[in-house]
């Protein structure tokens, strides 16, 4: 099956087809068969249509890692409609705000599919003919943004398709393989990594808990005898901590993405699961970019249909790269045509130079086809795989009773903590207490966007030029404990 040329309706109706006992998705013990997909599908059209949805029609889904999720985003793609995906768990706040940027005037509700077993007579037909991708070939994810705003991606699904078909190849995906997914599915790297090929290759989809603890999730991945699983380094390593068997002897392919994976890591997860956890770079925009498909702490091998370029800070274009060139990565995606968002126009035209795409990521290209990523050019941090964006952070932070001034980071590289949490520093009125400051924070940002610590102080050190001091600053924040005022003299 050639998926670059295919639907997504195509997909789910030849894998109906060719095994329709097959386990397509598993949750929480129970399964759903491809012909159980596919009937709940077909239910899930009639319930849109009766619901006044027409094709063209853009659609929110707060998606959830569960069936339901998939059931709904396949009827809404076959029913013609742009599909956005986005995060359940987000605040009222947050989804008004990627509701304006997109275009979406409401959220589907969550859908009764989310059963993991077939009830009987489960084989209606819509009515009319089924729609077709072609009528709607956008779809829509939401990225962090650089200005402190989230950016809603325009993602074309025959690019996507193509590039979740190469990527589940160069990886060694089969038809049956146990795909265990462990990260939230509205994100790309669970969308292109697990849900997209399971549907291209056949194999069964398994939705972990999530979020989990981290001994549930190391039983999930037992005793679901996964051969595939997708997940973060944060988790990587809390499976490794939490005492439980780290995999079953079935596990063949661990892939790793979203924040650096260290070699310690890399080598403690090889020796204690038997099998090398291999590093995945990737975007929002592109999907999947590279992947270890060789030497497992090696450069990574660009996925067919990716084309990267490095750029000079001077802005000329590296002619060229080799093993010893550093540059600023810029990527293009055959068949993709410019990347492009919904919200704010000329956007999409302010990431590009010459037709090509600023990741905000610095790296080399030591040999053709391979990439080594070495960190950002932006401030983005990454906390246990998601993206936040410091300036929406501090723009909320601001937005406080009491706060005059404030910045956010990460730890330093190299001192304890660092990627794993990030930290406020917030000069505050008189009286203003960190609970104050959290539960401003909590009504407008997810759980994760909430730093990890605070320092609150009567100003923030500047340097002679007026910039914050943020040597100072983690001067301060390392020492310990905090005075009883609740407060870091940082001046």
């Amino acid at each position: 099956m050639t998926t670059a040329a295919s639907t997504l309706p195509g997909l789910l109706a030849a894998r109906a087809a060719a095994t329709p006992e097959r386990a397509a998705l598993e949750h929480q013990g129970g399964a759903v068969t491809w012909a159980g997909l596919a009937a709940r599908v077909r239910r899930a059209r009639i319930r849109l249509r009766s619901a006044g949805h027409r094709p063209g029609a853009r659609v929110g889904i707060l998606a959830r890692n569960r069936p339901g999720t998939l059931v709904d985003l396949l009827a809404s793609v076959a029913e013609g409609g742009e599909v956005l995906l986005y995060d359940e768990r987000a605040t009222a706040h947050e989804r008004r705000q990627v509701a304006a940027l997109a275009g979406v005037s409401d959220w589907l509700p969550p859908s009764a599919a989310g059963r993991t077993e077939d009830p009987p007579g489960s084989g209606g037909t819509p009515p009319g003919e089924p729609g077709e991708t072609g009528r709607a070939p956008f779809f829509g994810l939401v990225t962090s943004g650089t200005g402190g705003l989230p950016k809603v991606v325009r993602k074309h699904w025959g690019a996507t398709l193509a590039n979740a078909e190469n990527f589940a190849a160069l990886a060694g995906y089969r038809g049956d393989d146990r795909v265990l997914c462990t990260t939230p599915l509205h994100h790309a790297y669970a969308f292109g990594v697990a849900v997209l090929p399971a549907l291209i290759t056949g194999a069964t989809l398994v939705f972990a808990p999530h979020p989990a603890a981290p001994a549930t999730l190391a039983r999930t991945l037992r005793d679901s005898r996964a051969t595939v699983v997708q997940s973060v380094p944060f988790l990587y390593r809390a499976l490794l901590d939490c005492g439980e068997p780290p995999a079953p002897s079935a596990l063949r392919v661990c892939v790793s993405a979203g924040e650096p994976l260290s070699a310690e890591l890399a080598g403690a997860w090889a020796a204690a699961a038997g099998v090398p956890l291999r590093d995945q770079y990737g975007s929002t925009e592109f999907g999947q970019i590279g992947y270890a498909a060789d030497d497992p702490g090696g450069p990574l091998r660009l996925v067919p249909g990716i084309e990267a370029r490095l750029r000079a800070p001077d802005g000329t274009w590296l002619t060229a790269p080799g093993p010893d060139r550093t540059g600023e990565l810029y990527l293009r995606q055959s068949g993709a045509g410019p990347v492009t968002y919904w919200g704010p126009p000329g956007l999409g035209e302010a990431c590009h130079a010459d037709g090509w795409f600023r990741t905000g990521d610095t790296g080399r290209l030591p040999a053709p086809g391979r990439i080594v990523v070495e960190g950002r050019t932006t401030r983005r941090i990454s906390v246990a795989g998601r993206k936040v964006d410091p300036d929406e952070v501090e723009r909320e932070l601001r937005a406080a009773p009491g706060v005059r001034d404030c910045r956010v980071a990460a730890p330093p590289e190299g001192s304890a903590g660092h990627g794993d949490r990030f930290v406020a520093f917030v000069a505050v009125d008189p009286g203003v207490t960190e609970t104050a400051v959290r539960r401003h924070l909590a009504r407008t940002l997810s759980s994760y966007k909430v730093p990890t610590r605070f320092h609150l102080c009567d100003a923030l050190p500047r340097t002679g030029t007026g910039k914050v001091h943020m040597a100072r600053l983690w001067q301060y924040a390392d020492r310990a404990p905090v005075p009883d005022s609740g407060r870091e003299a940082a001046r």
